[in-house]
């Protein structure tokens, strides 16, 4: 068995190993993000609010966003029958305010196959699990991806284990604890989902476009699933999406699904801000109340529904943890310290840390992939980007995109480099951000070793002109 994580020296069950170094919290204060709210009383049972507000921010970050278009009506005129057009008004709801500076633990739990109840909460493995960080101030989304096969230690006597099973040891408050001894992250709140709800969430708002990039066939007995997709675009059924969702036998194993589930949460977040899904407040509102557990109190479930109506995808950042998976053993996911490092300093702590000067002599390092049939638009692309002397393309290759990316791999990248770089060309706006350091799981996404940014070219761009 791998034994890169021992257990602490001393007999106390309840404590955690001590942390390298480059697990510690990682800001100049050495604390982590302070917490800027008190953490509530831990003797408060947590709520299970039958408000649409509440499933949406259960469900994903990318639904509890999207709703906040529900809230964004303007003024009704309602006309007063036998006034001969007189109308009275019924104002539109007013900002509640901004939400705190947060950072949640966001979780989905396998359905209990073998309980009475499949819906319950108790006993089951977290299926996926995202720390998600609300920047009010910047207007921005965080959101890191930890691999379910993780391998830490687990409090309560349980010793090492996949991180998954913490919140079937211990409930929310195991898994929390947890993550916050492993990474040094404190967190504020938990929100929890079963995957049933998943499921009927699904179902009620009509359907999901997804794009499988590659056939997936399976049979889940577990789960009673048949995985059956061809490469190409499906409008998912529940089903459909739980199957999808779940799928992980491929080359890469968790960290594909967890690529899908990031994948499925973007086409999401899109479906939520079509108006009409106002006809569908009535059946979200039902499935909230069954499938969804959370401890954040209501007035900030509706400041974060406010704050979510007006937040652009492309300041949605997200990333994995990176790691390798285990060689002998036990099939662990082995976290990689310092590159874990860097993505939990660049999304959730704001600590850069030391930062090599960027100038003309010392450029910011790009490499470009990009779709057959785009030959004659990357030079302009090229002389675009490099029109900004900070940005030097250091590598081209081709590759078959379906969406435009932008990874950001190093420390010398930080948000106005990032948006600067947008302006190359009016399709980087809308790009998917991603953040995944060179040489960890997201190798594929560097054409050399070098790069401080990849710039992914979707298929679409290829039928656009540069700009």
């Amino acid at each position: 068995m791998d034994t890169s994580v021992d257990k602490p020296s001393d007999n106390n069950s309840d404590s955690n190993p001590p942390l390298p170094p480059s697990h510690q919290p990682l800001n100049n204060k050495g604390k982590g993000i302070e917490r800027l709210h008190p953490a509530g009383n831990p003797s408060d049972k947590p709520s299970r609010l039958p408000l649409l507000i509440f499933s949406a921010v259960a469900l994903s970050v990318a639904l509890f966003f999207g709703i906040g278009y529900f809230i964004d009506i303007p003024d009704l005129q309602i006309p007063v029958p036998g006034t001969n057009g007189k109308t009275i008004t019924i104002e539109a709801p007013k900002s509640p305010g901004p939400p705190p500076e947060m950072v949640l633990l966001v979780m989905g739990v396998d359905s209990n196959y073998d309980s009475h109840n499949p819906n319950s909460f108790e006993g089951v493995r977290t299926d996926s699990m995202m720390l998600v960080r609300v920047s009010p101030d910047k207007n921005t989304v965080s959101i890191v991806s930890i691999p379910r096969d993780s391998k830490v230690f687990i409090g309560k006597g349980q010793g090492i284990d996949k991180i998954n099973a913490a919140y079937a040891y211990g409930g929310a408050k195991l898994a929390v604890s947890t993550i916050e001894n492993s990474f040094g992250i404190p967190i504020d709140n938990y929100v929890v989902i079963n995957s049933q709800g998943i499921r009927e969430v699904v179902d009620a708002i009509g359907g999901v476009k997804v794009y499988v990039e590659k056939p997936m066939k399976y049979t889940d007995r577990t789960a009673k699933l048949s995985i059956n997709f061809d490469k190409g675009y499906y409008t998912m059924n529940g089903e459909q999406a739980e199957g999808y969702l779940r799928f992980r036998h491929d080359a890469l194993g968790d960290i594909g699904r967890v690529r899908r589930q990031q994948t499925f949460l973007s086409a999401l977040a899109r479906k939520f801000k079509d108006p009409w899904m106002l006809t569908r407040i009535p059946a979200l509102v039902q499935t909230g109340s069954k499938y969804i557990d959370t401890d954040l109190p209501t007035p900030t479930l509706m400041k974060l529904a406010w704050f979510g109506k007006d937040l652009d995808m492309d300041h949605i950042r997200v990333a994995t943890l990176p790691g390798h998976p285990s060689r002998t053993g036990i099939s662990y996911w082995i976290i990689s310290p310092s590159s874990a490092e860097l993505v939990l300093d660049r999304l959730l702590l704001d600590n850069p840390g030391p930062v090599g000067e960027v100038t003309e002599e010392s450029p910011l390092k790009i490499g470009v992939f990009y779709p057959p049939g785009f030959e004659e638009e990357l030079d302009p692309l090229i002389d675009s980007i490099e029109s900004d002397l900070r940005f030097k393309v250091v590598c081209q290759t081709t590759r078959e995109n379906r969406s435009t990316q932008i990874v950001e791999h190093t420390r010398r990248v930080n948000d106005g480099s990032t948006n600067q770089l947008r302006k190359a060309h009016r399709r980087f706006k809308k790009a998917r951000l991603i953040f995944a350091p060179v040489g960890t799981t997201f190798e594929m996404n560097a054409c050399s070793s070098i790069e401080d940014y990849t710039i992914i070219i979707g298929d679409e761009m290829s039928r656009s002109k540069t700009q």
